[in-house]
């Protein structure tokens, strides 16, 4: 509020009167103001809504096909041997696995030194390290012909470390180590010290072959050149730690617990949105409060497309055509369950008809996804245009805001400037009034 005028001569409480006609005169920015209010929560909601959906269509997304679906397990005592991982495709059915060898990488040692330091301890000239076929030439000289420097030049040759091992001897402790970074019977090294002249000889000794991975798989061998065989059986991560003496057996079958769970993740979702939607759509006629969704025919639309796509009957199996029948049904509040038993036996009877019901175009994953499509697409799905059209409602009503702050600024100045005034012309007429009073007291003394 501006400068009081509160009536020095009117002896009205003019301030007070201008807060009470401005505090009248916004009344319709403070309905603005709550209007931004609601559609801001409304806006909110409906965000809420396409997360939601979102989530559901995420759930069906992640096992849309049948790999995807068809989940594996791997079941073997436990062993110190190795570990069977499943991945999508495998293959169910019984195997024996023993590991003959581990993958190795090769590892060198030189011979003995006195000093590690100083320089002129190993000759000068080119040494060269073959590694994987690969060779690389390093220049030995003055400045760094010491056993330190010259690990620090072999260390940075790409797939091998080099250092200087102290072994705690009593003469020539100090051991130039060179190790390959790769395990596997291709990653060999070679190093040749042949061109270095002066300063002590430079030797080497394989102390460790580089080598493959051997096991054997139902009988049949199989190498690697690392430690996890990914690619001998399709779906099957084999990562093997030891050798054993003697073949285990590893059995991979269909995990139906891990499907149910899946699916359930799909129910769990639906009921979401489902419990969501309820929830921001009551209206508590006791206290006058209603929620964000109230009304909102758009997002009850939502949840009754959704319900038929839950209700139909789909033509992707031979013998189960409904999620019924697979025991998901619809309770009294809108909400999906699953009944455990039902659906295991839908998986041991009726694998294929479960499957294509999740996993076909014409089935009721393809049909769920295409409804929440509907209504999420970033382009023109409808949810995503309402929430939009709120968006742009918000930004209207923020700029009449905006500009009833001027008319309400604007307004408070007029009625100031017009009680200011009020009050300038009775104190010039209360002058009037004195003068006059005055000069006729004086005329009847006389």
């Amino acid at each position: 509020m501006g400068f009081g005028v509160d009536g020095l001569v009117s002896g009205m409480n003019t301030g007070a009167m201008v807060d009470a006609m401005v505090a009248v005169y916004s009344l319709p920015q403070q309905a603005i103001e709550n209007d931004i209010a609601d559609t801001t929560k409304r806006k909110a909601a409906i965000a809420s809504v396409i997360a939601k959906l979102d989530k559901l269509d995420d759930s069906i997304e992640d096992i849309e096909d049948e790999d995807d679906f068809k989940v594996y397990k791997a079941e073997y005592e436990e062993t110190d041997a190795f570990a069977v991982t499943t991945e999508n495709g495998a293959i169910p059915g019984n195997y024996t696995i023993k590991v003959n060898s581990l993958a190795e990488t090769e590892l060198e040692i030189s011979g003995g030194f006195d000093d590690k330091s100083s320089t002129g301890v190993i000759g000068e000239g080119t040494l060269s390290l073959t590694y994987a076929g690969t060779t690389t030439s390093v220049t030995i000289d003055s400045t760094n012909s010491s056993l330190t420097e010259v690990a620090s030049a072999l260390d940075a040759i790409e797939g091998v470390s080099a250092y200087v091992l102290n072994t705690g001897a009593d003469s020539e402790p100090f051991k130039l180590v060179v190790q390959g970074e790769d395990t596997g019977s291709d990653n060999t090294i070679e190093i040749d010290a042949s061109a270095l002249s002066g300063g002590t000889a430079l030797t080497f000794t394989e102390q460790r072959s580089a080598a493959d991975a051997e096991i054997e798989i139902n009988g049949i061998t199989v190498v690697d050149s690392d430690n996890s065989f990914g690619s001998a059986i399709p779906g099957l991560d084999i990562d093997i730690y030891q050798t054993n003496a003697s073949a285990e057996n590893v059995t991979v079958a269909l995990d139906t617990d891990k499907i149910e769970q899946n699916v359930q993740g799909i129910v769990n979702s639906y009921n979401d949105i489902v419990t969501y939607v309820n929830q921001m759509s009551v209206y508590n006629s006791e206290l006058g409060l209603a929620g964000p969704l109230v009304g909102e025919t758009t997002v009850t639309r939502v949840l009754r497309n959704l319900a038929s796509v839950v209700s139909e009957e789909y033509s992707s199996g031979d013998d189960l055509n409904s999620l019924s029948l697979i025991g998901i049904k619809t309770e009294s509040d809108g909400t999906l369950s699953l009944n455990s038993g039902d659906f295991q036996d839908g998986l041991e009877d009726y694998l294929d008809d479960v499957v294509a019901l999740f996993t076909d175009s014409d089935g009721f994953g393809q049909a769920m996804r295409d409804a929440v499509d509907v209504y999420t697409d970033s382009v023109d799905g409808t949810l995503e245009s309402y929430k939009d059209s709120l968006e742009d409602r918000i930004r209207t009503l923020e700029d009449d805001v905006t500009a009833y702050d001027y008319r309400i600024k604007r307004y408070e100045e007029r009625l100031r400037s017009q009680f200011s005034a009020m009050e300038s012309m009775l104190g010039g007429m209360q002058g009037t009034s004195n003068y006059m009073s005055a000069y006729l007291g004086g005329q009847n003394k006389k």
